[in-house]
């Protein structure tokens, strides 16, 4: 049997209960996220809460290597991009990982 449930979250917000019911029965979960979508992010994946229970079992090794590191560039990018909005003098390796993170975005 196959199912593709779809949840909607009130801001985004999957701690309760019914979100977390579905995320526990699922192989895995894609979040859309508006912010992203608003963004101009297409598609609007937010990597840092996505889950694939069998996707890197199911890849070659080459793959699973750039996807791990993507996803962490992805993960790095999102939390440096909430801090610079407040920081006033960023230095050189800084500025290139934002814009590193722009380029794969």
């Amino acid at each position: 049997m196959t199912a593709l449930p779809i949840v909607e979250t009130q801001s985004g917000d999957v701690r309760p209960i019914f979100p977390t019911n579905v995320i526990s029965i699922t192989d895995g979960q894609i979040f859309l996220s508006a912010d992203l979508f608003n963004a101009g992010i297409r598609p609007a994946i937010n990597v840092g809460i996505s889950v694939s229970r069998v996707g890197s079992a199911a890849q070659i090794k080459a793959m699973k290597q750039v996807a791990g590191k993507l996803k962490l560039e992805l993960a790095q990018f999102a939390e440096l991009e909430a801090f610079a909005q407040f920081a006033s003098d960023l230095d050189k390796a800084t500025q290139n990982q934002l814009a590193r993170g722009q380029t794969i975005t």
